[in-house]
C-alpha cells in the first residue's frame, strides 16, 4: 500500500513513522560506501530474451446467461497488468495509479520492481490460462525479464539504486546499492513455479532453485526455526548475512528493531519466503524448498507475535497479517498435511472472518500496534474505526485461505468465497471511467502529485492516457463507496492488481474439480471446462445448467440459504433423482450431451451491519449484495438494479477451455 499519493493526516502519519524509523536506524547506514561490484548481474541472464508462454486450447462460440464470469475481470487485469509496465526502466510496473487527479497520474516507486512485478508475473499466465486472451502478449515474456535481467551471481534479484522510485525506506535509501527483497523474492518463488508449469523451460527450476540456495545463506536461526534479520538490504554478495544488524524494514506499523523481527515486520521479512518455497515444494517435489519453508514458517507461528496460539491477530494491517502472516503457515501445513498446524490456520482465519463481514467479502483493518508496544491490544475488541476501508488485497488474501482451508478438509468455506467473489472482489476493480464525467472538481483537486516527489524525480511519474492504461486495477473502499482515508474515488496501487487478479484463477480453478471419475460443482459460477460446461443464472434465477462433455458421476453444492426440500433436477428435461451428501447432491453417471438442470428458490434478505461503527443494510439475492445504503454520493459500489430482475438475460461469448491447468 502506498501512502505518499494520499493527502492530509495521511501523509503526516507516513511523516512520523519514516520519522520513528530514521531514529531507530540512526548510525547504522555505512559512513562509506559499501563495496559492491559493479558488474552484480549475472552475465548470462543480463540481455536474456524470454518469449511469453503460448497457451494452447479450444476456443468456441456459446449463448450463456449474462451473469458474473470471471474470464471479464480476468481480461481487464490482464490490460491493467501489461499497460503499465515502463519499458524505459526494465518494465517496472507503475505503483500506484490516482484516477482522481486531473490530470490523472501514475507513480513509481517504493521499489516496485523486485517487490511487486514477481505478483504480475505469476497472475498474467493465470489469467491467460482461465480466459484465453492474448491482449499484450509479448509484455509476459518483458515481465518475465524484468527479473531475470536483474538476478545476481548468487541467484537474488536486486532493484537497481539508479531506477525512480528504488526505494522507500531510509536504510536501502541511504545506502543506494542494489537491494533485494525477502516479499518479492517469495512471490518470484511462485511465479517461477507458475512460469516451470506452462513453458517445461528448465530456466526457471534452475533460478527458483539458486534462490533458495541463497536463502539458506542469509538465514539466521531461532531454535529449531529459520528467519531472516531484513526484509529488504542484503547486498549482492553480502557476507555473514547471520551476522548483519537488526533491520525491521516495512511501511507499516512495526519499525522497531529492538523489539526483533515481529509483527508485520516478521510477515514482510519472513512469509512471503515461507510461502513460495512452500508451493515451490508442492509443485516440484524439491526438499530444500520444504526445509526452507518449514523453518520460515514455524518462526512466523512461534516467533512472530502476530497470531497467537487462540487465532487472534495481533497487528494493524489486515492484508499482510492474512497474506504473509497466516496465508504462509497454511502453506506449509498443505504441503506436509499437519493437522494440528491446520488446525491452528483455522483458528486463525476465523478470527480474520469475526473482524470482517464474511457476507460482503469485506474485511478492514485489525486493533493497531505501533513501535512504542508493540502489542497493545491483548484485550481484544475486533474494532478499529480509524481503518474503515478495506483493501482488495485484504479480500483476496481471505478468500486463498478459505479455499487452501477447504481443499485441506478443514471446513466447507466455499460460500465465504463465491459471497467475496460476486461482491467486494469484483465491486472494487476499475471497470470504466464513466465515474470520471461526474467526479467533483473539489476533490479531484486534492490529489495531485506531491510537488517535492516531483521536483525530486519527474521520471515517477506519468500523465500518458492513465484512464485508459489503468482499466483492470483494484482500488480501496468502504463498504458502499471506493473510497481511501476518507477520500472518495479510486486510487489504486499494484499490489492489489496483483494479488487479486491471481485469486480470480485460484476461484475460478476450484468452481469445478474433476478427478477422472467425479466432477464437483464446488461454486455456482459460470465456467468452461474440459468435462462440462457451467451456465450460472444466479442472481436473476434459482438456476444452474450444467452441460456435460465426458461421463462423470457429479456433486453439486447447494446453497444454504435456499430450501432444500425444494431442490429440483433435470436430465435433458426429465426429473432426475438424486441423495444428499452434506452439502451436495449426488448424482450418478451423467453422459457426455447430457444437460442436467438443477433449480432452487431464490429470494431477497436485507442485512443490517454495524462496520467500524457505521450502519450499513444491504440486500442479498442469493449471494449477490444487490443494493447498498446508505448509497454513497460520489463512486458507490453495489449500484445493482438490474439484478433485481427475475429472468435473466442472455448474451454471445467465446469460451476458451485450456489444454492445461496449474497445480497449485
Amino acid at each position: 500500500m502506498n501512502y505518499r499519493l494520499v493527502p492530509g493526516l495521511v501523509i503526516l502519519l507516513l511523516s512520523v513513522h519514516i520519522s520513528t524509523f530514521a531514529a531507530h536506524h540512526e548510525g547504522q547506514s555505512p559512513s562509506e560506501p559499501l563495496n559492491v561490484d559493479k558488474n552484480w548481474r549475472d552475465p548470462k541472464l543480463k540481455n536474456l530474451t524470454i518469449p511469453s508462454p503460448e497457451i494452447e486450447g479450444e476456443s468456441y462460440e456459446a449463448t450463456v446467461p449474462d451473469t458474473l464470469d470471471l474470464n471479464d475481470p480476468a481480461v481487464l487485469s490482464i490490460h491493467g497488468m501489461t499497460s503499465m509496465l515502463n519499458p524505459e526502466f526494465g518494465y517496472t510496473q507503475y505503483t500506484s495509479v490516482d484516477f482522481r487527479a486531473i490530470p490523472p497520474f501514475m507513480w513509481m516507486g517504493d521499489g516496485g520492481l523486485t517487490n511487486l512485478n514477481p505478483k504480475w508475473m505469476e497472475a498474467l499466465p493465470l489469467l491467460r490460462i482461465m480466459s484465453g486472451s492474448t491482449l499484450n502478449q509479448e509484455m509476459d515474456g518483458h515481465l518475465a525479464e524484468s527479473l531475470v535481467h536483474i538476478t545476481g551471481r548468487d541467484g537474488l534479484s536486486y532493484q537497481p539504486p539508479e531506477y525512480p522510485g528504488a526505494f522507500y525506506d531510509p536504510f536501502t535509501k541511504g545506502r543506494a546499492v542494489p537491494a533485494a527483497d525477502m516479499l518479492g523474492t517469495g512471490r518470484e518463488l511462485i511465479a517461477l513455479s507458475i512460469w516451470d508449469q506452462v513453458t517445461g523451460n528448465p530456466l526457471y527450476r534452475e533460478l527458483a532453485e539458486r534462490k533458495i540456495a541463497r536463502l539458506f545463506e542469509l538465514v539466521a536461526d531461532k531454535g529449531d526455526t529459520l528467519y531472516f534479520r531484513r526484509s529488504r538490504g542484503y547486498y549482492p554478495g553480502e557476507e555473514d548475512a547471520d551476522k548483519v544488524d537488526l533491520i525491521a524494514i516495512t511501511d507499516h506499523e512495526m519499525n522497531d528493531p529492538s523489539v526483533g523481527i515481529v509483527g508485520t515486520g516478521a510477515a514482510h521479512t519472513v512469509g512471503s519466503a515461507a510461502m513460495g518455497a512452500a508451493r515451490y515444494y508442492m509443485t516440484t517435489g524439491y526438499k530444500p524448498a520444504l526445509e526452507l519453508s518449514r523453518g520460515l514458517a514455524l518462526y512466523l507461528k512461534d516467533h512472530a507475535k502476530l497470531i497467537d496460539d487462540e487465532g487472534k491477530w495481533h497487528g494493524w494491517h489486515f492484508h499482510i497479517v492474512a497474506t504473509y502472516g497466516l496465508l504462509p503457515v497454511l502453506e506449509y501445513a498443505v504441503a506436509v498435511n499437519d493437522r494440528e498446524l491446520l488446525e491452528w490456520n483455522r483458528r486463525a482465519y476465523e478470527y480474520g472472518r469475526s473482524i470482517g463481514e464474511p457476507l460482503l467479502g469485506w474485511y478492514a483493518g485489525v486493533p493497531p500496534a505501533y513501535p512504542a508496544d508493540f502489542n497493545p491490544n491483548s484485550d481484544e475488541i475486533g474494532k478499529d474505526n480509524d481503518r474503515d476501508f478495506s483493501e482488495p488485497c485484504s479480500i483476496a488474501g481471505m478468500i486463498m485461505i478459505a479455499l487452501r482451508l477447504t481443499q485441506a478438509g478443514m471446513g466447507d468455506y466455499y460460500e465465504d468465497v463465491e459471497y467475496a467473489t460476486r461482491n467486494m472482489l469484483v465491486e472494487t476493480q476499475v471497470t470504466s471511467t464513466e465515474f470520471k464525467k461526474t467526479y467533483p472538481k473539489e476533490l479531484s483537486d486534492k490529489f495531485k502529485p506531491m510537488e517535492n516527489l516531483m521536483k525530486e524525480d519527474p521520471r515517477m511519474f506519468s500523465f500518458d492516457d492513465v484512464m485508459n492504461k489503468g482499466l483492470g486495477s483494484f482500488v480501496n473502499s468502504t463498504c458502499n463507496q471506493w473510497n481511501l482515508f476518507g477520500s472518495p474515488g479510486p486510487q489504486a496501487c499494484a499490489c492489489c492488481i496483483g494479488n487479486a487478479g491471481r485469486i480470480l484463477y485460484y476461484v475460478w480453478d476450484r468452481i469445478l474439480q474433476d478427478d477422472g471419475k467425479d466432477l464437483r460443482v464446488n461454486m455456482l459460477l459460470n465456467r468452461a471446462s474440459p468435462w462440462a460446461d457451467l451456465d450460472s443464472y444466479l442472481p436473476y434465477e434459482g438456476k444452474v445448467v450444467l452441460k456435460m462433455k465426458r461421463k462423470r458421476n457429479v456433486w453439486f453444492r447447494i446453497p444454504s440459504w435456499t430450501d432444500k426440500d425444494m431442490v429440483s433436477c433435470t436430465v435433458n428435461g426429465k426429473p432426475k433423482k438424486f441423495r444428499w451428501e452434506g452439502n451436495y447432491i449426488y448424482l450418478k453417471k451423467l453422459k457426455p450431451g447430457q444437460e442436467l438442470r438443477v433449480e432452487f428458490p431464490i429470494s431477497e434478505r436485507t442485512i443490517y451491519r454495524n462496520l467500524k461503527g457505521k450502519e450499513y443494510f444491504f440486500t442479498l439475492k442469493g449471494f449477490t449484495v444487490i443494493d447498498m445504503h446508505p448509497r454513497a454520493e460520489v463512486t458507490p459500489l453495489f449500484v445493482r438494479d438490474h439484478y433485481k430482475m427475475n429472468e435473466t438475460p442472455m448474451r454471445n461469448v467465446k469460451r476458451f477451455v485450456a489444454d492445461q491447468n496449474i497445480i497449485w
